[in-house]
C-alpha cells in the first residue's frame, strides 16, 4: 500500500490523534448503497449531519467534492480518506463507512474502493488533518485490519475493529 505521511518532523512534537476518539460510533455506516464517489460521499455527509445537527450535509458534501476534484483521496487497497476544512468546526470530526462490493472512487491502483474514513478537518487546525491522516495510514496498512472490517457484521463490530487496531500501534 502507498503511504502518504507528513514530512519528518513536521508533527512530531505533538500528540498521536486517536481516531476512535474522533469517531461517534453513530458516524459508521454499514453497507453502505452507494454506485459512486459522489453517492458515498452524501451518504456519509447525511450520516454526519443526522447525528451532529450543526453540520449541514450539502456544505459538507461540498466541501468533500471539492476536495475530490483535487486528486482523489482513494489510495490503495480498497481505502479512502476523503477530507476537507469545515469552516466554524471547533474540532477533528470523523465518519466511517463500508461498501462489501466496492466501488469506483478513482483510487490510485484502479481498484474497488471498500472503506472510507472522512475526516472534516477545523479550518485552523493546522496539522491535526496530517496527524490524522498519517495514524490512518498506519491502521489501514495491515492486510489483517482491513480483513477484519469487511468481515465484521455490523456497525458495532467496525467501531470496534477500529478500536482494537488503534490498540495495536
Amino acid at each position: 500500500m502507498r503511504v502518504f505521511l507528513p514530512a519528518q518532523g513536521a508533527v512530531a512534537a505533538v500528540p498521536d490523534i486517536r481516531i476512535s476518539a474522533i469517531l461517534d460510533p453513530r458516524d459508521v455506516v454499514d453497507g453502505l448503497q452507494a454506485g459512486t464517489k459522489r453517492e458515498v460521499l452524501e451518504a456519509l455527509a447525511g450520516r454526519l449531519q443526522q447525528n451532529h445537527p450543526e453540520l449541514d450535509r450539502q456544505r459538507v458534501l461540498d466541501i468533500l467534492l471539492r476536495r475530490e476534484e483535487l486528486r482523489s483521496t482513494g489510495i490503495e487497497s480498497g481505502v479512502a480518506f476523503p477530507h476537507g476544512r469545515v469552516p466554524g468546526l471547533a474540532d477533528l470530526r470523523a465518519a466511517f463507512g463500508r461498501s462489501r462490493q466496492g466501488v469506483d472512487f478513482d483510487a490510485f491502483d484502479q481498484r474497488p474502493t471498500h472503506f472510507f474514513v472522512v475526516l472534516l478537518i477545523p479550518e485552523h487546525g493546522e496539522g491535526v488533518h496530517l496527524r490524522a491522516l498519517a495514524r490512518l495510514n498506519r491502521m489501514f496498512q495491515d492486510e489483517t485490519f482491513r480483513r477484519r472490517l469487511l468481515e465484521a457484521p455490523d456497525e458495532a463490530a467496525l467501531f470496534s475493529a477500529i478500536q482494537d487496531q488503534e490498540q495495536r500501534l
